[in-house]
């Protein structure tokens, strides 16, 4: 009973990420009034946190459709007659992917999202406090921000420092009240935003572990952020204007040419290392010691593979938008289709299970209305016993019944939303890339 539930809750969240996921694309139409925030910061910052308080969903980065992207995760909740949209990314600077793999994937469904007429109404950077220095994860997210933005302003961008402790001494405190200035006032960090019309704002500043508390900071500073965002016409982002607008490759957008210049660094210090390497094979120590040979080689088959993967990443940075979209969109259908034999797998043995218990019910049924010929006439109180026998194993069969029907009922949902992001996606990018926008006409049919 309990895979059943499971299964059951498990399908009713992904459809409706899939539903929340096909507004943030374009595939069905948002209201108006409905709001569009990129959550961003390095890995760590607080982000998934952030998204879950103030939306109250389960937010789990690397499960369910969110592997499909890999990165992006689309959630929602309403806010004074309006729906708020909360789209949870990976930092730059993560350790499980490389910075052009995160771009790679933000340019895709950024590019896909106005093609198919989705504006983004406003960037929450988070920033952890307790970071005793500016390390360079976050200064490299601050930057990949700006490339991808490329504002003039950023009134519409709060930027939000986290992890503040519960029980600071006065000597912390002090020090935690000049970090923040540092951060306000600096240009190399959040200085220059600020000039620029960015917010900072003291999440949970109390650092108590307190669901509420967190939720009511967490809505205080997108309330802000709404109010900020219908003053100032959200701007097209300079990422979704170089690939759709101007057709660049990936490689040749601002935010490409910063990861580009990384990674012509990194390619370089391979080659050295790898040079260095091939002298020292060829040293004496290297022709009489077959140990010290055989580590060497290990250490060039290493550097070898970090070359490739950065041949790999040249090519990448060398797709355009439709590139970018089929490979996604691969993915999207192999996760999709893995869930849903998982699913098809799960009911069906959830609908064998039921047969088997309707079957055992009915047994029972008919062994109590036999009686041998020298059997006695049943006591009252045997009757009884019976009759409650009969009504708890008609208990369990009515409630497997019902959770196996509303268990296909979700199924079916999930089957509906997976098909609707598939082909309306596909159809929406299609329709941008043919579109006047990617000729680079004004968008002026997109909606605001």
């Amino acid at each position: 009973m309990i895979l059943v539930l499971e299964m059951r809750f498990a399908a009713e969240e992904l459809a409706d990420q899939a539903q929340r996921f096909a507004a943030f694309t374009g595939v069905t139409k948002p209201q108006p009034t409905d709001k569009f925030f990129l959550v961003m910061g390095m890995t760590g910052s607080g982000k998934s946190t952030f998204v879950a308080r103030c939306t109250g969903q389960k937010v789990v980065v690397g499960h369910g459709l969110h592997s499909c992207t890999n990165s992006v995760g689309v959630f929602d909740f309403p806010w004074n007659g309006r729906r708020i949209y909360l789209v949870d990314t990976l930092g730059f600077n993560d350790t499980t992917r490389p910075d052009l793999e995160i771009l790679d994937i933000l340019a895709t469904y950024l590019s896909t999202s106005y093609a198919n007429g989705i504006r983004i109404h406003g960037f929450i950077m988070l920033h952890p406090i307790s970071d005793n220095r500016m390390t360079g994860s976050s200064l490299r997210n601050i930057e990949m921000m700006k490339a991808m933005c490329g504002l003039a302003s950023y009134h519409n961008l709060a930027i939000v420092t986290t992890m503040w402790p519960s029980t600071p001494d006065h000597a912390e405190k002090l020090m935690l009240e000049r970090r923040y200035a540092e951060l306000l006032a600096d240009g190399r960090f959040f200085g220059d935003l600020v000039a620029r019309g960015a917010h900072l704002f003291r999440h949970n500043e109390t650092g108590r572990r307190n669901a509420f508390e967190e939720a009511t900071s967490a809505r205080r500073i997108v309330d802000r952020l709404v109010r900020q965002s219908d003053i100032h016409a959200p701007d097209v982002l300079r990422l979704q204007k170089e690939i759709v607008d101007e057709g660049k490759t990936l490689g040749e957008t601002t935010a490409g040419i910063a990861v580009a210049g990384e990674l012509y660094k990194a390619r370089r210090a391979h080659e050295l290392e790898l040079r260095g390497l091939q002298a020292e094979m060829n040293s004496q120590l290297a022709r009489v010691d077959a140990a010290h040979a055989a580590q060497i080689r290990e250490l060039e088959a290493d550097v070898m593979m970090k070359l490739k993967k950065a041949e790999d990443a040249k090519r990448a940075l060398r797709r355009r938008m439709d590139e970018m979209h089929r490979d996604e969109e691969r993915a999207w259908k192999q996760k999709i289709r893995e869930l849903d034999e998982m699913f098809s797998q799960q009911l069906a043995e959830k609908q064998q299970e039921l047969l088997d218990m309707e079957e055992s019910l009915l047994e029972i049924r008919q062994d109590m209305a036999r009686r041998a010929p020298n059997q006695r006439e049943p006591t009252p109180r045997q009757r009884e016993l019976m009759a409650l026998q009969i009504a708890e194993h008609e208990e369990i069969v009515t409630s497997a019944r019902a959770e196996v029907s509303n268990t296909q009922h979700a199924y079916q949902k999930f089957q509906g939303q997976t098909g609707n992001i598939l082909n309306g996606t596909a159809n929406g990018v299609a329709a941008g890339l043919t579109s006047g926008i990617v000729a680079g006409e004004p968008p002026s049919s997109l909606e605001t």
